[in-house]
């Protein structure tokens, strides 16, 4: 029963345009609003069916032709993200109608944005893109990464990229047709991390605006250095009278330093000696596996085996796996200290009953592990 987030435009209107009717606000107006002008505009394809391919091109609107490709059904939710002009709306308004008759049952609903028009350029950018991040990602976090599908299809073409990132983020896949093409084309779902290390300095300078709206550019200048500010500029947006603000992707890259989603897994000099070790029992697959616990929150739960004090805990991978990881949490980084066969592990686990090990490798031994190194830029 997925939940499919779906960008909204004007093309269940096409067959108005077709009469060479003007379609726009003062239409929907001059129709007796939003309502009236919605059960007009359904009417044109009402009788259209989702299951015939030339119709499904010629009549239905392009959030129907995806939905339709997506094999959307009376079990699904819709979230259909409207603007907040009331063509938009009207349209939004019948794609609901044609969903709630052709699909008994199904659950649609409309999010009206508001910022997202045609008519202000920096009002679009500023507000409108901003408040439809906003408004994905409460979606995402009521129903789950897992169940959410993005589909930027219609609307606003310049939401898709902000909708990809989003999803590249979040890992929520995100499926898309494209002009008259009748094949759904998946959008990449790469998984983007960004460079703590240039944002964490600037972290409480994103968490003020965030709070206070806008700050003075000379402020946001004096705290961001010379030489760093063409990288973070996309972070910010101008919003006039020497204000800035957060940006969209500067609004994703706060929210994900303030809720980290997945851990960055290092590995210790031990570690990385022991690798080749563990490689080389049957089965074991050390570097997937960390990859795994780190970006899974639950997959983390369910692999802690053993506590360990002063904040370490070994993780095994399964109920008859052979390999052992010693690892702790600090901040966004899981550290990896050990790795072990099970002969090994059980070694260890009678060392520490009878010493203080545990506490010798994180105090006086820390050295002896460190540094630390980012596993990705390990070569294998």
């Amino acid at each position: 029963m997925p939940t499919y987030l779906c960008t909204c435009g004007t093309s269940a209107a096409k067959k108005l345009y077709a009469q060479k009717i003007t379609f726009n606000a003062n239409w929907v107006i001059e129709q007796g609003g939003v309502s009236a002008a919605a059960k007009l505009i359904y009417d044109t394809f009402r009788s259209a069916r989702m299951d015939d391919e030339l119709v499904l091109k010629r009549d239905l609107s392009a959030e129907l032709h995806s939905l339709a490709r997506m094999n959307v059904n009376a079990s699904d939710t819709v979230v259909l993200f409207s603007s907040e002009t009331a063509d938009g709306q009207a349209c939004a308004e019948a794609i609901k109608q044609y969903l709630d008759r052709a699909q008994p049952g199904i659950s649609c609903r409309i999010e009206i944005v508001v910022g997202l028009q045609v008519m202000d350029a920096q009002q679009f950018r500023a507000v409108g893109v901003l408040n439809f991040t906003q408004a994905v990602l409460r979606e995402i976090e009521k129903y789950g990464t897992t169940n959410c599908i993005l589909n930027p299809t219609g609307g606003f073409k310049s939401l898709v990229p902000y909708t990809v990132l989003i999803g590249m983020l979040k890992g929520v896949p995100a499926q898309y047709i494209f002009e008259q093409s009748s094949a759904l084309i998946p959008l990449p779902m790469m998984p983007v991390e960004f460079s703590r290390s240039r944002l964490e300095p600037i972290r409480t300078l994103l968490e003020r605006i965030q709070k206070e709206s806008t700050i003075a550019r000379t402020e946001l200048n004096a705290a961001i250095p010379f030489e760093e500010r063409a990288v973070l500029e996309p972070l910010f947006e101008d919003m006039g009278a020497e204000q800035m603000t957060l940006s969209p992707v500067g609004f994703l890259v706060w929210e994900e330093l303030e809720r980290p989603t997945a851990l960055v897994p290092f590995l210790s000099r031990r570690a990385l000696d022991d690798l080749r070790k563990v490689r080389a029992i049957d089965g074991c697959k050390p570097i997937e596996y960390l990859e795994r616990v780190a970006r899974f929150p639950e997959q983390l739960a369910v692999g802690k085996h053993e506590s360990w004090s002063n904040s370490l805990f070994w993780l095994k991978p399964g109920e008859h796996t052979r390999d052992r990881y010693l690892a702790s949490i600090e901040s966004w980084r899981l550290l990896v200290w050990r790795m072990t066969d099970h002969d090994e592990y059980e070694a260890l686990l009678a060392q520490k009953r009878n010493s203080e090990i545990d506490k010798r490798i994180v105090a006086e031994r820390r050295a002896q592990y460190e540094p630390f190194v980012r596993m990705e830029l390990y070569e294998s």
